[in-house]
C-alpha cells in the first residue's frame, strides 16, 4: 500500500510541476521545501490580471498624471462626487477601524473591490491621505498582497508615508518568502529611510546570514544589541539559531520567555523558516490574518496547523484549490494508518485537519472505482459535519470526472450532483439527479438537491427570487423560532408568496440581540433612499462588524437585505442570501 502512495504522490507532484511550466516563474529562495507549493501560492497572490494592470500602470504613470492634470475642473468634481471622496479623512479612518471583522465573505470581497478600483490622483493631498488609509486597512485585514499591489500601481517615492509603504513591501516579500527580493529592495533604499524597532538593521543582518557573511552579521548584531533600549529577545533567539550560537539548553527558555513584537512578525516568520523551526498554534493566534501564508509555506510547522491556515486562506480566496490539494497530499501517513482507516480516523477524533487530509489521501490511493467513491462519500460526510463541505467539494473536482454512471454508483447520485453544484458544473449535476430519479424515483434527497441546483444556478435576480419562492412552498424545512423569523424577513423583502407565522410568541417578548444606534440606522436608511451605493456599503458593513448573519436582530437583517436587494441592481444579493441560509442552517 505504501508503494501505491509513493507512486500517486509522484504523479501528483509531476502534474503540479507541468502546470507551473506555463506560468511566469517567481524567484523564491527555497530551503528544504517543495518549491511548487511556494510558486502556486505566489501565483494566486499575484494573478496575471493584477500583474498586467500593475505593469501597465507603472509604464504609463507619467502619462496618466499628465492626463489627470489636463482634465477640466468640472470633470474632476464629477469624478470625485462619491461618498468616499466627500467624506473627511478622520471619519474614514473611524470607518476603517470599525470594518476589521467582516464575517460575510461576499461583502468583504465587495468592499475590497470598491477600494481597489477607486481612482486616485496622488498629486492631491487628500487623495494621498486616502491612499494611505486604504493600504493600511487592506494590510490590517490580512490582504497584504492587495496593499502591495496598490503601492506598485503608483509613484510614491516622494510621499510623506514612503517609509510606511517601504515597510509594507518588505513585509510582503518576507511573508511570501521572496527573500532575495526583500534583500535587494532593502539594498536599493535611500540611507535616510528609517523604520521602527530597527527593522532595516535586523533585515540587513538576516540578509548577511543568507549570503553566508557571518562575521559581518555578528558585528552588526553586536552594534544592534548596544543600540536597542529594549532588547528584542525573540530576534536574538532566532539570530542565535541561524548563527549556530545558541545552546540547546536555552532553547525552551528563550521560546517561553521572549516577548514577540507583532510589528516584526513577517521578519520572524522568514527567519523561523530558514532556521527550520516550527511555528506554534500560539504564534499563529498572534495574527491569524497575516500569518496564514508564512505558516502554509513553513514545512517544519505541524501539518495540522498548516492545513488549518490553508483552509482559512482558501476560504478567503488567498490560495487556490491546487495549493490546498498539494498541502493535503503532503501530510505524512504510514502504511499502517492507511491500511486501518477506521482506527486512524478514531485516533484523529480531536483533529479535523488531520482527518480531512487523511481521508483525502485515502480517496486518492484507491485503485478500484467503487472503493474510491465509498471513501469520497465518507470524505464529504465528514466535511459536512465539520462545516468544511465547501473545501471538500472543491478538492474533489478532479475526482468527479472519473466516476462513471452505474447501477452501483447511482445510489450516490444526489451527493455527486451536490459536489458538481458547488463546483458550478450544473449540467453534470442535472445529469446525476436525473439518473438518480430514474433509478430510485423522486425522494427527499433528489428534491433537496434540486433545491440546491435552483438556488446556485439562477442566472439573474428574478429567477433566484422565484427559486426561493418555489423552494419555500414545496420543500419541508425546520419550523423553529429562528427560521420563522428569517422566513418573515425574506417574505417582506422579496414579496414572497409564502405562509409565515407572525404571531406573537409570549415566551419571547424581548430580543437580546443588539440593534445598531439610531444614528447609524438613520444613515443606512438615508443611503438606501438616496441610492448611494458606497455610503450604504460602508454603513451597512459597520453595522455588521463582528456579527454573523444568524446573530443580528431580524429588524436589522430586514433593513440590510432591503439595501442589498437594491445595491448595484442586486448584483451580490443572491450570494448574500446563500450566506444567510448557511449561517442559519436553513435549507442549505
Amino acid at each position: 500500500m505504501k508503494f501505491f502512495v509513493i507512486i500517486l504522490l509522484f504523479l501528483f507532484s509531476n502534474t503540479i510541476l507541468a502546470n507551473e511550466e506555463s506560468n511566469i516563474e517567481v524567484e523564491v529562495i527555497d530551503l528544504h521545501e517543495n518549491k511548487s507549493l511556494d510558486q502556486m501560492v505566489l501565483e494566486n497572490l499575484n494573478d496575471e490580471n493584477d500583474q498586467e494592470q500593475i505593469e501597465e500602470t507603472i509604464n504609463n504613470s507619467n502619462e496618466n498624471q499628465i492626463e489627470i492634470n489636463e482634465v477640466d475642473v468640472k470633470q474632476i468634481e464629477i469624478f470625485k462626487d462619491n461618498f468616499i471622496h466627500k467624506t473627511e479623512m478622520k471619519d474614514l479612518n473611524n470607518y476603517f477601524n470599525n470594518l476589521q471583522n467582516i464575517n460575510s465573505k461576499t461583502l468583504q470581497i465587495q468592499l475590497i473591490e470598491v477600494l481597489e478600483n477607486l481612482q486616485l490622483n496622488l498629486e492631491d493631498e487628500e487623495d494621498k491621505e486616502l491612499f494611505y488609509l486604504i493600504v493600511n486597512y487592506l494590510q490590517s485585514i490580512g490582504q497584504i498582497n492587495k496593499s502591495y499591489e496598490l503601492i506598485e500601481r503608483y509613484e510614491i517615492s516622494e510621499d510623506k508615508n514612503f517609509s510606511y509603504y517601504t515597510e509594507v513591501k518588505l513585509n510582503y516579500f518576507l511573508s511570501t518568502f521572496q527573500l532575495s527580493e526583500a534583500c535587494n529592495f532593502k539594498e536599493d533604499l535611500n540611507s535616510n529611510i528609517e523604520l521602527d524597532f530597527f527593522f532595516l538593521e535586523k533585515l540587513d543582518i538576516f540578509c548577511l546570514i543568507l549570503n553566508e557573511n557571518q562575521s559581518e552579521a555578528n558585528l552588526l548584531n553586536s552594534i544592534l544589541i548596544e543600540s536597542e533600549n529594549n532588547l528584542d529577545h525573540y530576534y536574538q533567539y532566532l539570530f542565535s539559531l541561524l548563527s549556530n550560537s545558541l545552546d540547546q539548553a536555552n532553547i525552551n527558555f528563550e521560546l517561553n520567555n521572549s516577548k514577540i513584537n507583532k510589528e516584526l512578525i513577517f521578519l520572524y516568520s522568514a527567519m523561523t523558516r530558514i532556521a527550520e523551526l516550527p511555528f506554534t498554534h500560539d504564534f499563529y493566534e498572534l495574527d491569524k490574518k497575516n500569518l496564514s501564508i508564512p505558516i502554509i509555506l513553513n514545512q517544519a510547522s505541524p501539518i495540522d496547523l498548516r492545513i488549518k491556515a490553508a483552509n482559512e486562506s482558501f476560504l478567503e480566496n488567498l490560495i487556490t484549490v491546487d495549493s490546498l490539494a498539494a498541502l493535503y497530499m503532503s501530510a505524512d501517513f504510514n502504511s499502517d494508518q492507511l491500511n486501518n482507516p477506521n482506527e486512524t480516523i478514531d485516533s484523529f477524533s480531536d483533529n479535523k485537519e488531520l482527518s480531512m487530509a487523511f481521508l483525502y489521501q485515502l480517496v486518492n490511493i484507491q485503485i478500484f472505482p467503487k472503493d474510491r467513491l465509498n471513501i469520497l462519500i465518507q470524505f464529504w460526510d465528514f466535511a459536512k459535519k465539520n462545516n468544511l463541505e465547501e473545501i471538500a467539494y472543491k478538492l474533489s473536482i478532479n475526482m468527479l470526472s472519473s466516476i462513471e454512471p452505474s447501477s452501483e454508483n447511482i445510489i450516490y447520485g444526489t451527493q455527486i450532483a451536490s459536489a458538481y453544484i458547488f463546483n458550478n458544473n450544473f449540467d453534470n449535476a442535472v445529469d446525476w439527479i436525473e439518473l438518480y430519479e430514474n433509478a430510485r424515483q423522486v425522494d427527499s434527497n433528489s428534491i433537496y438537491t434540486r433545491v440546491l441546483l435552483d438556488l446556485y444556478s439562477s442566472n439573474d435576480l428574478n429567477s433566484f427570487i422565484n427559486s426561493i419562492n418555489v423552494t419555500l412552498n414545496t420543500y419541508s424545512y425546520n419550523q423553529d423560532d429562528q427560521n420563522a423569523e428569517l422566513l418573515y424577513v425574506l417574505k417582506s423583502i422579496m414579496n414572497l408568496d409564502v405562509n409565515s407565522n407572525s404571531n406573537i410568541n409570549f415566551n419571547k417578548i424581548f430580543d437580546d440581540r443588539s440593534m445598531p444606534s439610531i444614528f447609524l440606522l438613520n444613515e443606512i436608511n438615508k443611503s438606501i433612499f438616496e441610492k448611494d451605493n458606497e455610503k450604504f456599503l460602508f454603513f451597512s458593513l459597520i453595522s455588521l462588524n463582528n456579527k454573523g448573519w444568524d446573530n443580528i436582530h431580524p429588524e436589522h437583517l430586514k433593513l440590510i437585505l432591503k439595501g442589498y436587494l437594491q445595491y448595484k441592481d442586486g448584483v451580490i444579493f443572491r450570494n448574500i442570501i446563500l450566506e444567510v441560509f448557511k449561517n442559519y442552517k436553513f435549507i442549505i
